[in-house]
């Protein structure tokens, strides 16, 4: 199933709440506990994401945040050292759980990449920056270089178009399922040195926050835990 799927009702979705409890359900079997374990939320830097972010500390406690523009991953090596360092180990592990989720808007019309905002009148877009970015796609204009006034869209565009063959122009939805994937692999390029630690074990939960009209939900596209003792993706099934 795909995002598409989701936003069309086709693929079940879940709550905030029930995706933080789902996620320490699915966890606990591998050793992960609230208390043992750091948790990593990259989502974008919107204040619509403070939802997912609350019911995920609920569950899991404070979290080292990974957040950018779109959701992305611009931490680097320094910043996934730091979060490195942070993890409880009292005894002998090291866990991580780290959260990759970008977001998108479905109005009460079934309008993506479209939302009402609390405390306004006429509704705007999320995300903002993701739908800026298609219209410029969809405009055939194709953006190079690094705009230190404006670095992390310009990191966003780039990293986007080196995944987009020239004069490819995605809708809102493909490029959200695209930058959600720029993201978890560029989280787990990151995370190498964590996994192959003496002591590390790793969660991922890749997917979208959809924020519908009346609630957010949570598309999970593809979760995995991969522990110290093997290195093998064992699937966590939402």
């Amino acid at each position: 199933m795909t995002l598409a799927d989701a936003l069309a009702g086709r693929h079940p979705t879940l709550s905030c709440a029930e995706f933080a409890d789902w996620s320490v359900a699915a966890l606990r079997t591998h050793g992960f506990e609230p208390g043992n374990t750091l948790a990593l939320v990259g989502v974008c830097r919107d204040e619509l994401t403070f939802t997912f972010e609350s019911a995920f500390a609920a569950r899991w406690g404070a979290a080292f945040d990974i957040s950018s523009l779109a959701g992305m991953v611009f931490l680097g090596s320094s910043g996934m050292a730091a979060a490195a360092h942070h993890a409880p180990g009292l005894d002998g592990r090291r866990r991580y759980v780290v959260a990759v989720l970008p977001h998108i808007g479905l109005a009460a019309d079934g309008s993506v990449g479209r939302v009402l905002r609390d405390g306004q009148q006429d509704e705007s877009t999320a995300c903002g920056a993701l739908v800026g970015l298609q219209h410029e796609l969809a405009s055939g204009a194709r953006r190079d270089g690094i705009d230190h006034d404006d670095l992390e869209m310009s990191l966003l565009r780039r990293d986007v178009l080196d995944r987009l063959p020239v004069g490819a122009r995605p809708d809102l939805i493909a490029l959200t399922e695209l930058v959600r994937q720029c993201a978890t692999d560029e989280m787990v390029r990151l995370a190498q040195g964590l996994v192959h630690d003496a002591d590390a074990d790793v969660a991922v939960l890749s997917g979208v926050l959809v924020h519908h009209h009346d609630e957010d939900r949570v598309y999970v596209a593809e979760a995995w835990v991969t522990l110290r003792d093997d290195g093998v993706r064992r699937p966590l099934s939402a």
